[in-house]
């Protein structure tokens, strides 16, 4: 998570998915359960789901501003790319006349069916989404239901479809709940899956990742560029594991956390080990895929509690004194 930077429209879109009636409600229609920053091709989307009577992936961008020429290069690099049935929506604080009509123009005219919805954000979620945004890193989640005081915070502000969409057949929903677990890219869904329900405050774990067959390592920035979560439900010496490495520029922070090895070892487990910049722990895989990640998500979930917590206090403390 970036201390420095603004997180205000991921912010926003964990707020959104938590209330995904309050999306269909102005959209029309009913969602999948949506996923955070899921890749699509080489695009990092702000959030994905399928519209469920139709079956077709529903692709929305949020942005805390007027509609500008990045994110309109944008929309129309994803009208380019698509080669199915697709909603693509735009959320943003407002949108200028001719991006709107360059957009009607492209939709109309791209030969597919794909539908655009341009949905207004109010104004007024700018100063909560600020309040949530200069807080602890792990209170963010926490405090989301200030959002809930804004009176009407989207709003339908139009529908472009091409022609060809109402002429689309219904198809089968993906099951992203599926998981099979002889497969290494499922093994680490379902990990991810476990340690959002054990810690879904640490907001690194919202956002969803990209696996491969041959990683069999989940990687969490730890709220720090060079501080980082390494987790793995089984690797190559049949071990699990949920380690903190702190690169060599981080080397202090690294002392700082270990100077009492003793007190990490009664607060986390047992099993924690010191070295080479790296908190760790580390056994031996259990049988089942299962019963790993909820230890994984146990440890996971007290390192958390007893290092990322100060770690995000210090952060916080650095960046209010620049």
């Amino acid at each position: 998570m970036s201390l420095k930077g603004s997180e205000r429209e991921f912010i926003f879109s964990v707020y959104l998915r938590q209330h995904q009636r309050m999306i269909e409600n102005v959209l029309g229609f009913s969602l999948t359960d949506l996923l955070l920053e899921k890749y699509w091709d080489k695009l990092k989307l702000d959030l994905f789901g399928y519209e469920k009577k139709l079956g077709v992936p529903v692709i929305m961008e949020v942005w805390l501003a007027r509609s500008n020429g990045y994110h309109q290069e944008r929309f129309i690099n994803l009208i380019d790319m698509l080669d199915e049935g697709a909603v693509l929506v735009y959320l943003a604080l407002g949108f200028q006349d001719q991006h709107v009509i360059e957009l009607e123009r492209r939709v109309r005219g791209c030969g597919k069916p794909i539908k655009l919805i341009l949905v207004n954000i109010s104004e007024r979620v700018l100063e909560p989404l600020d309040r949530l945004n200069a807080m602890h890193k792990l209170q963010i989640y926490w405090e989301l239901g200030i959002l809930n005081e804004i009176e009407k915070p989207l709003e339908l502000m139009k529908v472009i479809e091409h022609p060809l969409f109402k002429g689309l057949s219904p198809k089968p929903v993906p099951n992203n709940h599926g998981f099979d677990l002889s497969k290494q890219v499922d093994v680490n869904r379902y990990l991810l899956l476990r340690l959002r329900e054990a810690v879904p405050n640490f907001l690194p774990l919202q956002r969803e990742k990209r696996f491969y067959e041959d990683n069999a390592t989940i990687r969490l920035g730890g709220g720090k560029t060079g501080v980082d979560y390494f987790i793995s439900a089984r690797n190559r010496r049949n071990q699990a594991l949920v380690e903190l490495r702190f690169d060599q520029s981080n080397r202090e922070l690294f002392q700082l956390f270990t100077t009492k090895p003793w007190l990490l070892k009664e607060q986390i487990d047992e099993r924690v080990k010191i070295g080479d910049n790296v908190i760790g722990c580390h056994f031996r895989s259990f049988d089942s895929v299962e019963d790993t990640a909820s230890e994984l998500a146990r440890i996971f979930s007290k390192m958390v509690n007893v290092i990322s917590y100060r770690l995000f206090d210090i952060l916080r403390f650095e960046y209010q004194m620049v």
